[in-house]
Formats: structure tokens, C-alpha cells, sequence
């Protein structure tokens, strides 16, 4: 687990997640282990959107700064 002072990193949270599902789709923890798992996975699910949005936001802000938001949104199909 991440300490309050470290830096969340995306992959890691990701990969520590996908751990948790691996555990509490084996049935093999106690019911307490299951909720502590859970309450982990919810936190972890939660930074990992946090992160998400705060990524797209900022390729947002730099799509508009540079005047290439068209060029990404909505023409995935035309050639440029």
C-alpha cells in the first residue's frame, strides 16, 4: 500500500487492483480479509479515475491551447 506522502501512480494502482480481483475471485480469504480487499479495491478504483480525469483535462487543455482539439475528438476516421 501507498503511503498519504508517496506520489499514486496509475499502473500500480491498476496492477494492485487486478491483484485484489485475482484474491477475492479464488474464495480463498476470510470474510474479513474480503472486506478489508474491498475497501482497498474501492479505494484504489477511485484514485485510479481521479487520475483518469486528471489526465484528460490536462490533454484537453493542451488540445485547446494548441488549437488541435477538432483534429482528436470525433474524426478518428478521416485522414488528416
Amino acid at each position: 500500500m501507498a503511503k498519504a506522502n508517496e506520489k499514486f501512480v496509475y499502473e500500480n494502482g491498476v496492477a494492485e487492483l487486478e491483484e485484489i480481483v485475482r484474491k477475492l475471485s479464488q474464495g480463498q480469504v476470510t470474510l474479513e480479509e474480503s472486506l478489508t480487499l474491498y475497501t482497498r479495491g474501492v479505494e484504489l478504483a477511485n484514485q485510479c479515475s481521479k487520475r483518469l480525469s486528471e489526465v484528460e483535462k490536462a490533454i484537453k487543455l493542451l488540445n485547446v491551447k494548441d488549437n488541435t482539439e477538432g483534429l482528436f475528438i470525433g474524426n478518428e476516421d478521416e485522414t488528416l
